[in-house]
């Protein structure tokens, strides 16, 4: 019995080496970048790095302060420094793309160059997380930003879900935290604390799993399994769809069913919440939202298909809508979507999706970036601050 147990137990380990070492060989890697949070549900794991492959290709490292950067930031700001710190979901965290390419790093470049901040040296600081919301970028200014000392605070706004994920009616009690409205406040819900996803992954158990994953090419692909056969359990949401008729259409309508009203008033609270934040920890505040594939195709004609599928909706409704936040709260901001779209249509780019998944669809790509980098330095660099 002892003797066929070895030899059973000896199998096993040789079919797993075999496996291990086929996997590796062709090149299969899905990392494992997010860990629990008590603040914000999720963050980013400081140390974690391989080559994220699933749409777009790039070798991600997260350095020990837990930002999407190669490089290690100190915490205390050095002196002739000006610091801007990013605050997003995906956009901002940009796995698709090396760093180098990101538009936050080229910002930073770009800002130099046009002697922003009084001709300091620029240092933009990532704090973009996969499938954040407002909620949680606000909790992430007040929790991990303000120990950096920012001069200037960018908010990254997606429209596509960021709407969505403010509101617990519509997102339903997915793990993270929520505010909501009461009597004109904002009141935070930290009830995600509870949810069985976060427990699990809260659980040591979780973290050995995790720990071995960084290791284990088996452990990478069975991950993978479980997060595309489910609800992934490791990681945020992805984002960014495909021009899709969906839940989040309903952003594109100017009379929107009342929970999407809601939804809407809540956010601009929460926007709101983030520039007063901002401004209490001695920073400028910028909001730039973003835009969403439907919004920027190279060929109208695929814009005009897309709003009529929707009826009576105007695909640059949430920038008026955001327009109008910004002129009413006296806010900083720049708007991306009918620049990038004009930029498409006129030089026939797609600004968003991959060879290995579909153009036009997704998260932006290296041409997205860099736009996004233009458009956000002309703005700054204009104002002269």
């Amino acid at each position: 019995m002892k003797k066929n147990l070895l030899l059973m137990g000896a199998a096993f380990l040789v079919a797993f080496l075999l496996a291990e070492g086929v996997l590796r060989v062709i090149g299969f890697e899905y990392p494992s970048f997010y860990r629990y949070d008590l603040d914000t549900g999720a963050a980013l794991r400081p140390g974690a790095e391989g080559w994220w492959q699933e749409e777009g290709r790039a070798f991600v490292r997260i350095n020990g302060q837990g930002m999407r950067d190669d490089r290690e930031i100190q915490v205390k700001k050095p002196e002739g420094v000006y610091r801007v710190a990013v605050l997003g979901d995906s956009y901002a965290e940009a796995l698709q793309v090396d760093g180098a390419k990101t538009f936050w790093r080229l910002l930073e470049n770009k800002l130099m160059q046009c002697g922003y901040g009084g001709g300091k040296r620029i240092e933009v600081l990532n704090f973009g997380v996969s499938g954040y919301s407002t909620a949680q970028e606000l909790i992430t200014l007040k929790t991990r930003v303000a120990p950096y000392r920012p001069d200037l605070v960018l908010l990254a706004f997606l429209s596509g879900n960021d709407v969505r994920d403010n509101s617990k009616e519509i997102a339903g009690p997915y793990p993270r935290p929520y505010f909501a409205l009461a009597d004109g406040r904002l009141v935070e819900d930290k009830s995600f604390r509870e949810h069985w996803i976060f427990k699990l992954k809260s659980s040591w158990l979780w973290q050995v799993f995790q720990a071995a994953s960084d290791y284990s090419r088996i452990i990478q692909l069975l991950n993978k399994v479980k997060n595309v056969a489910g609800q992934p359990l490791s990681a945020p949401r992805a984002e960014g769809g495909v021009e899709e008729i969906g839940l989040d259409d309903h952003i594109y309508l100017s009379h929107p069913p009342l929970v999407w009203e809601r939804a809407w008033q809540l956010t601009e609270s929460l926007l709101t919440e983030v520039r007063r934040e901002a401004e209490r920890q001695g920073a400028r505040f910028l909001l730039v939202t973003l835009t969403n594939p439907g919004q920027v195709p190279p060929n109208p004609e695929q814009m005009r298909r897309h709003a009529a599928k929707l009826g009576e909706a105007d695909l640059f409704y949430p920038e008026r809508r955001m327009r109008a936040l910004a002129e009413r709260e006296g806010m900083d901001a720049v708007f991306l979507a009918e620049p990038f779209a004009r930029y498409a249509q006129e030089h026939k780019v797609f600004l968003h999706g991959f060879p290995n998944t579909q153009m036009g669809g997704g998260h932006w790509n290296e041409a997205g970036h860099a736009l996004a980098a233009d458009l956000i330095a002309q703005h700054l660099c204009a104002a002269g601050r």
